[in-house]
């Protein structure tokens, strides 16, 4: 018998008593409504139980003013449910489904016939489902679907139960809400299978966001029956630097109660359920109710890579470097390049050896070890190994290092190589060794090895033991690359103890690539020694990284006044206190706290807060700009230009791409000089006082000058452009530098994220986005010695693209959107340099107008049904920046004044 609700009635007649009772019949009711709940069976047993399901899937815009066309369909299905095991609280139900149909919006509904006509079965434990039983055939599509109806099953009897629940969508946090006794709400949160990832970047601004949800209804009948479990869900895709871009997937799956079936229900005559459902395996199999991902919905069209390629060839071309329909072309090959064995990659590489450039850039972002042996194997041969096939590998060296998830027999090759190298010697592959330690310094860090790791722990032995070695800069660079927690300690030392400037200022740059978070007290003294420097005199730009490490450690009120007290000291570093002022006011500008913090230390120092103190005597310059914002990509420029005796010392441009509080370099081009000042003469703001200046420390310096670039965080092999007096006269009488010349010209890999959700309904999800940033930066540089003035210009043609790609569906039905984001930003930086009388510097960085443009195609397909349907819906979005000219200082507008009217 099945237990009914039972009434209570409460009558409080005393008027001091009236809340109370009321509370007490609240509780009382409310116990009642669960204890119904409990006792009663959603099937009842021995029943036959009709009803409709009904699931619907869409795809919607986001951020849509004006209504969409919408892109759905639905799916059909009448089912026959029977009580055909019963015992206590167990249960075994047998579905029988019939009827389907699949459509989409319009008139577009097809019959399914293929659907086989077999049951599959549901084992209930303690009236929770536990287990699925499904013929051997049944395909992985319908499987899932089975798992969702034995979902919807899932209800739990009391709000005291345990949060959690396993069900198709994998372990989900769960929160009920008991509306009455007859309606009942699930709130579903932080299921396993919402995020099933494939690949994915480390850093959150290059990434994906999404926001998951599912509530499920249910209504019940008075005696607990099942009336209707209704699942909606939502799943919210987008870039997490754009989210405008992407997609709201929305699925409802909805059993509906039609009927009492009039058939007779023959029961299994078996002892237990295990038994009964033993009884049914000779043609069945028992399935978890997790779902399984369905491969077919992410399945690539079928066609080879050199089909494709061939078909790309025309943006592929040199001339294409720096422009977006180059960065399109090859987002779009990587799905299928990461799916191609090693034989095809060394066709390719042997029939377009014309675009060999772009093809080591394209294998680099494949990762894969088929893709790995087949560049290597093609351009390295040994000792004979020529002068651009070293390029070339190089190039792709430097492709891979910004990959997010090698293979780890790429490392292992890698590694293997260098020890090899070690043991041969030689120095006609010095930079090809140099490129190969980076390179796999960043991938061993992109890996996420754990620190007891045989491998990692190998490489860090490697570099530690080479600091002692002549070309210490090198494994230096190497441990930025790593950023080995463990070895923060030798960079420390390196710091403080090495009497070399180069090695000193290399192990602050490689400190400075570490987060704050991996910083303590001790370490926080030992940068407070070096800037201050309390123990001996430092480089300069020594002093300034430390104190960027101490800055980005978040200084207390205190630090903040030692550092504006240091402003007013007899340092003679002038460019130096320049850049501690600019920085200080450059932090208070885009950190509201920090502004605050800023301006009551310098209010409580009279002695500081004046323009003798805070008036501009250097020439250094420290400065962000915002680059572009929203509806484009928000992206800021962070330019540092450290100057002494009018020439710059070492100076950087870093790109940053903002996604909320997050941020990723994209790209940073650093340009580093010694020994020039004696080509320009003395500084004009010179004092003697007897005590020398840090820079004029190191006696003898050889003039040199060179080039550092990071890709994504990613330090490559410096570029050097001369070495010696000797070098650098030969390209100013020559004229070598004064043409256009390219400094770096590459296409890599940005956005790189995989991932699978199953919905409610057993639907798998596919969503995959692939960005990539072709880069053509060039410069040229003019000097004249007689009219004792030179001039440069750095032109940076960056060609952006993101494709992505979102497919969800089942066997009968498919919605896919493919959407790409194109646009080229560019950037000139133009200086003039006058030392006919003192030092003039004039720096101009621009801006000219971009366009990007958003294209969106979304589809609907209705498949393996008669006849076939398929209806597309495109639409395309562009957005123009205008152009502008960027102020940097007060300084700088003078000094330009100065130059053009002179």
């Amino acid at each position: 018998m099945q237990q009914r609700n039972r009434q209570t009635t409460c009558n409080i007649n005393n008027s001091n008593k009236n809340n109370t009772g009321k509370m007490f019949c609240s509780l009382l009711l409310l116990s009642s409504c669960l204890v119904a709940i409990r006792a009663s069976s959603l099937i009842p047993p021995r029943t036959q139980q009709l009803f409709v399901l009904q699931s619907a899937v869409s795809l919607e815009k986001l951020n849509t003013a004006a209504k969409a066309e919408e892109v759905s369909y639905n799916f059909e299905t009448q089912l026959k449910v029977n009580s055909v095991w019963s015992q206590d609280e167990s249960q075994l139900l047998e579905i029988h489904h019939s009827k389907h149909y699949v459509a989409a919006p319009g008139k577009a509904k097809r019959s399914i016939t293929s659907l086989p006509d077999r049951p599959f079965y549901i084992a209930l434990v303690k009236g929770q489902p536990e287990q699925l039983i499904a013929h051997t055939s049944r395909d992985q599509s319908l499987l899932n679907l089975e798992r969702g109806v034995a979902s919807l099953l899932q209800l739990r009897r009391s709000s005291g139960e345990a949060d959690t629940e396993l069900d198709v969508s994998g372990h989900c946090r769960v929160r009920y809400n008991f509306k009455s006794t007859t309606r009942v709400e699930k709130h579903k949160t932080d299921c396993a299978l919402w995020d099933l990832r494939v690949s994915y970047h480390p850093e959150q601004a290059l990434g994906v966001s999404q926001n998951s949800q599912e509530q499920v209804d249910y209504e019940l009948s008075a005696d607990g029956a099942l009336l209707r479990a209704e699942s909606k869900e939502t799943h919210r895709l987008t870039l997490a630097a754009k989210p405008d871009v992407g997609s709201l997937v929305r699925g409802n799956l909805r059993l509906q109660h039609l009927a009492e079936g009039a058939e007779q229900v023959p029961q299994l005559d078996h002892a237990t359920l295990e038994a009964a459902v033993e009884s049914l395996l000779e043609w069945y199999r028992v399935f978890p109710l997790e779902a399984d991902v369905d491969g077919a919905i992410g399945e690539l069209k079928k066609q080879t890579l050199l089909e494709q390629f061939e078909q790309s060839a025309e943006q592929l071309q040199e001339e294409d470097v720096g422009k977006s329909s180059l960065a399109l072309a090859y987002a779009q090959l990587l799905p299928l390049a990461r799916l191609t064995k090693q034989l095809e990659f060394e066709e390719l590489l042997q029939m377009h050896g014309k675009l060999a450039t772009q093809l080591v850039d394209l294998l680099g972002a494949v990762q894969t070890y088929d893709a790995h042996n087949a560049t290597f194997g093609h351009f390295y041969k040994g000792a004979e190994t020529s002068q651009e096939s070293l390029e070339l590998l190089e190039k792709y060296l430097q492709s891979l290092a910004v990959a997010t998830h090698p293979e780890r027999a790429i490392l292992e090759h890698l590694f293997g190589w260098l020890q090899q190298q070690e043991k041969i010697g030689g120095a006609k592959q010095s930079k090809l060794r140099d490129s190969v330690l980076q390179t796999l310094a960043t991938l061993t860090r992109q890996s996420g090895l754990d620190a007891n790791d045989a491998l990692l722990q190998q490489l860090r032995d490697l570099l530690i033991d080479g600091l002692s070695s002549k070309d210490a800069s090198l494994y230096v660079r190497a441990l930025q690359n790593l950023r080995d927690p463990l070895t923060i300690d030798v960079l420390l030392k390196q710091a403080t103890e090495s009497k070399d400037a180069k090695i000193t200022v290399a192990a602050l740059q490689a400190l400075k690539s570490f987060t704050a978070a991996n910083f303590a007290t001790p370490h926080r003294q030992l940068f407070e020694s070096i800037f201050y420097q309390r123990q001996r005199r430092f480089d300069s730009s020594a002093r300034t990284l430390a104190l960027d490490v101490l800055l980005a450690m978040r200084p207390s009120a205190e630090q903040l006044g030692q550092l504006l007290d240091y402003l007013a000291s007899n340092d003679r570093q002038f460019e130096l206190k320049t850049y501690v002022l600019q920085k200080l006011r450059m932090l208070a500008e885009i950190c509201p706290r920090f502004r605050g913090m800023f301006r009551s230390a310098l209010a409580q120092r009279e002695h500081v807060n004046n323009y003798n103190v805070l008036g501009q005597r250097g020439l250094t310059t420290v400065l962000t700009r915002q680059l572009s914002q929203s509806p484009a990509f928000n992206e800021t420029l962070l330019s540092t230009q450290e100057v002494y005796q009018g020439i710059l010392k070492r100076g950087s441009v870093e790109f940053l791409l903002h996604a909320g509080r997050e941020q990723a370099s994209s790209f940073k081009l650093g340009i580093y000089t010694a020994g020039l000042g004696s080509l320009v003469g003395d500084s004009d703001e010179a004092v003697d006082d007897g005590i020398p200046a840090d820079d004029e420390l190191q006696s003898e310096e050889t003039v040199t000058a060179g080039m550092e670039i990071s890709v994504q965080g990613a330090q490559l092999r410096p570029l050097i452009f001369f070495n010696g007096q000797t070098e650098l006269m030969g390209h100013v009488w020559g004229g070598s530098a004064s043409d256009s010349t390219p400094a770096y010209q590459a296409t890599t890999l940005g956005q790189d994220h995989e991932h699978y959700i199953v919905l409610a309904s057993g639907a798998t999800l596919h969503w995959r986005v692939l960005g990539a940033r072709s880069v053509d930066l060039n410069g040229k540089v003019g000097f004249s010695l007689w009219n004792r003035n030179a001039q440069t210009e750095i032109q940076q043609n960056t060609g952006s693209a993101v494709v992505g790609h979102i497919a969800v569906g089942f066997t009968y039905a498919k919605l896919v959107q493919d959407f790409t984001l194109t646009h080229e930003p560019k950037l000139s930086l133009q200086a003039d340099l006058d030392f006919y009388s003192g030092i003039k510097l004039c720096m101009q960085l621009q801006r000219p107008e971009q366009l990007l443009t958003y294209s969106n195609v979304r589809s609907v397909y209705l498949q393996n049904v008669e006849p076939a349907y398929a209806k597309h819906l495109r639409s395309t979005l562009t957005h123009k920046s205008a152009g502008r000219t960027f102020a940097l200082n007060q300084k700088n507008n003078e000094m330009c004044n100065q130059i053009i009217e002179s």
